[in-house]
């Protein structure tokens, strides 16, 4: 027996655009769409794909091609934080961190850490300054120059830089939060300790929030999605220590079609769910007829696709589990 070889099934969005025309019958084979149609129905395409994002369609599964892992950088000065957009907070799905290995003094623009390599022009980085400066605050600019282990900064440093203190930088910021999953305090060793997830009452009737003397290691965390950014709230006014920063585990946005060529960010598995959630969606557009065979057709391909990734846990509730009967 003579197979392909090749496991990957590719779409374009203008594949499924016109196969979902072909399924509900408004076109022949051979024949074409309107630029306007075309248009049409990638709007449509788009509004189903973001309303299947995170777990919007009821599946138990999660769409756990779209989990990333973003982290969050402290600050002493306070305890809320911008997640996407355009003017997000220092958060990120990569970054790098080093030690100074030199002191260097406010005023100056060069700091001189222990692994150069790992640092790049146009980078944004924080660096930890002198405890006698804001509690010890990171202060943010970016790279203008790496040579060796010297870095030369955009702006200069507004204190002083210590021996041993902690240098993050990363390339791009992350996208928002859609469902956060998880959150951890990850210190400089690396060594992760639980935080907790509050709801908005939590995190309303939580007295020193807000307290510019409740200085500490955040324990708890409240995220709010909002239109083009979420924003995270701690427990805290400020983080004491900002060589720790916070590791969330969330799912992204699904990415737009924009162009005719675009693959949709669904494993292809869900190709077959798209073409007839698609074709359900531009029926009446194109005044065609959803019959019973269609509607099953639609009703199977996104049963089958909704199941290809269960929600595993390991916690769950038994009736009658306890030796007491309750």
């Amino acid at each position: 027996m003579a197979t392909s070889g090749n496991y990957t099934l590719t779409i374009t969005r203008d594949q499924i655009i016109k196969q979902a025309v072909l399924y509900i019958g408004k076109l022949s084979e051979g024949d074409g769409l309107t630029a306007q149609e075309t248009q049409d129905c990638a709007l449509a395409l788009n509004t189903l794909v973001k309303q299947w994002q995170g777990m919007a369609d009821g599946a138990p599964g999660l769409k756990m091609w779209t989990r990333r892992q973003g982290h969050l950088f402290l600050s002493t000065l306070t305890g809320q934080y911008i997640l996407g957009g355009a003017n997000s907070s220092h958060w990120t799905n990569s970054y790098v961190n080093s030690f100074l290995s030199q002191n260097s003094n406010a005023g100056t623009n060069t700091i001189t850490v222990n692994t150069g390599s790992l640092f790049s022009i146009g980078q944004q980085i924080g660096i930890e300054l002198s405890g006698t400066y804001q509690n010890g605050n990171l202060t943010w600019t970016t790279i203008t120059n790496v040579v060796g282990n010297v870095i030369t900064l955009n702006n200069n440093l507004p204190a002083a830089a210590l021996v041993g203190g902690i240098v993050y930088a990363y390339s791009t910021t992350a996208q928002m939060t859609v469902v956060p999953e998880s959150c951890v305090l990850r210190d400089m060793n690396n060594e992760d300790i639980p935080i907790n997830f509050m709801t908005v009452q939590d995190y309303q009737y939580f007295p020193s929030k807000t307290d510019p003397n409740y200085i500490s290691d955040p324990v708890s965390v409240y995220i709010e999605r909002n239109l083009s950014f979420s924003t995270l709230y701690t427990d805290v006014a400020g983080s004491s220590d900002v060589s720790k920063h916070l590791v969330v585990e969330y799912m992204e946005p699904v990415q737009t079609f924009v162009n005719p060529t675009d693959n949709p960010e669904f494993p292809e598995e869900w190709s077959r769910a798209l073409i007839w959630g698609l074709a359900k969606e531009v029926a009446p557009m194109f005044t065609c007829p959803w019959t019973p065979a269609m509607q099953a057709n639609y009703t199977e391909a996104m049963s089958i696709s909704r199941s290809l990734d269960p929600n595993r846990t390991s916690m769950y509730f038994q009736c009658n589990a306890s030796t007491t009967g309750w």
